[in-house]
């Protein structure tokens, strides 16, 4: 179940647990297969070998200050530097080869807590703290380094839960809709849930109907879509033996067989005029009549109801009974498509890595970060069932415990060259308020006296994300007049 925790499913059997667990998570590292070693001090570097070696089974090689880092690090290493004999002083020399290298990922170390200003880099950074700590290595590994493939982090996790059953997300606005859904869920009301295929409506559907008082009782799902038209009267409301030619017997509906408990109409949208009107019937009363019958009779269950087309639109070519869609459009839910919440892909990815690594047998330790930036930049017009096929094939094609791009098909391959549309419209839309933007980022930087990271902190961005915005429109020597800057 897609973003559900801690549901009763069974365990899978110790020969499928072919995940490496660090600390308390099962989760593979975001870093490549060779990982190049940057400093002088032979403890830190036996003690990341270790670790890298042991937990992420990667291969180690040093690297000295008189190598050259374009010759010695390649776009399939992860280069980890040892800031502490560096400074911004040193850009002619060996720094302005170090930060020219291209690395998949950059891991940077030193006494701070963070990277200083004059090691920003064009590509996947991330930065330690030292003294090392194996859990703080495995955090950085496993989290921090995703929210650099979306540049405007941090992300904060939310987390909905529904008796036990628990959604997660860090996207904000889909986090309102699943605490409205809640609120109301509890509540024997009819609910209309609109969403693209693939976005997760019958999950939700599942949650809804979990946190109310008929979770006791049955949920019975109905894909309209599906029932032949004919058909579509019977199989929601029965039928006695005789009522066509083919009914040999009598048949209980969709509507007496969930009892009192909830029953899902999927893709509502196909019924026709005379079906919508025997459903609305059946909301506003409950009441209905087996086909081929005259006795009426009383539904209990809770009707929720999912689309993925706009039923407004329809309704204004009198495709859609207008009684029906204001009745149900008073608790209408959208859920959003994956490439509105994007911060969602890279947790649900690790999530489904996890799951058909067990599933399958086969042990995944790496991800490679272009692995993640293809699966960042993909439309996934399938959203989320989509997006976990991909994720089981790839789990299926993966070799030395690593995933990597070559793992994806070619057209998932292909966003990590040219983005989505969706990120091409995005370009086109930032064209158009590039201009506030940077006006927006000019008074920030001013009340915060230039500082970085207290501008970043107070535009909800990451000191990476302000930097590169800085970078966008010219802004990174600018100083005030005043003022040094910090």
């Amino acid at each position: 179940m897609d973003n559900v925790n801690n549901l009763n499913s069974p365990s899978p059997p110790e020969s499928s647990r072919a995940v490496a667990n660090v600390g308390s998570e099962a989760r593979p590292a975001i870093v490549t297969a060779t990982c190049v070693l940057l400093t002088p001090d032979p403890g830190l570097r036996q003690q990341l070998a270790r670790l890298l070696n042991q937990d992420y089974g990667c291969t180690t090689r040093e690297m000295s200050w008189d190598d050259d880092p374009q010759a010695t690090v390649d776009e399939d290493a992860s280069l980890f530097v040892d800031l502490r004999q560096l400074d911004s002083n040193d850009e002619s020399g060996r720094l302005a080869r170090l930060k020219a290298a291209r690395a998949a990922l950059t891991v940077t170390l030193s006494d701070e807590e963070e990277a200083p200003e004059w090691f920003e880099t064009d590509g996947r950074h991330v930065h330690l703290q030292l003294p090392l700590a194996a859990p703080r290595l495995a955090k950085l590994l496993r989290q921090d380094v995703t929210q650099t493939l979306l540049e405007d982090g941090p992300y904060v996790q939310h987390v909905v839960d529904f008796e036990g059953f628990k959604y997660t997300t860090y996207c904000e606005d889909f986090y309102e809709t699943l605490l409205n859904l809640r609120k109301v869920a509890e509540h024997d009301v009819t609910i209309l849930l609109v969403g693209e295929t693939g976005t997760g409506k019958t999950t939700i559907a599942r949650l809804v109907h979990q946190l109310s008082s008929r979770a006791e009782n049955p949920l019975v799902t109905v894909a309209c879509g599906a029932l032949p038209a004919e058909l579509v009267e019977s199989e929601l409301f029965g039928h006695t033996k005789g009522a066509f030619t083919s009914a040999d017997k009598a048949k209980i509906g969709k509507f007496a067989a969930a009892g009192k408990g909830t029953l899902l109409l999927d893709e509502i949208d196909v019924l026709g005029l005379h079906q919508q009107a025997r459903l609305l019937r059946v909301i506003e009363s409950g009441e209905f009549e087996p086909v081929g019958s005259n006795d009426t009779q009383i539904s209990q269950a809770r009707i929720l109801v999912a689309t993925n087309v706009d039923l407004n639109g329809l309704m204004s070519r009198n495709e859609f009974r207008s009684d029906l869609y204001y009745r149900l459009s008073v608790l209408e839910f959208d859920i959003p498509p994956l490439r509105e919440r994007r911060q969602d892909i890279v947790p649900l990815t690790l999530e489904y890595v996890v799951e058909f690594s067990q599933a399958h047998g086969i042990p995944i330790r790496r991800i490679h970060p272009d692995f993640l930036q293809c699966v960042v930049n993909h439309d996934w017009l399938g959203n989320l069932r989509e997006l976990k096929n991909h994720i089981r094939r790839s789990v299926l094609f993966a070799q030395n415990e690593e995933l990597t791009s070559a793992d994806l098909t070619a057209h998932v391959q292909q966003a990590i060259a040219k983005g989505t549309t969706t990120a091409q419209k995005a370009e086109t839309l930032a064209e158009m308020v590039a201009e506030n933007e940077q006006e927006l980022l000019e008074r920030a930087l001013e009340a915060n006296d230039y500082k970085r990271t207290a501008t970043a902190n107070a535009l909800g961005i990451s000191r990476v994300g302000l930097y590169k915005k800085m970078r966008k429109y010219g802004m990174l020597e600018k100083r005030p007049k005043s003022k040094a800057a910090s």
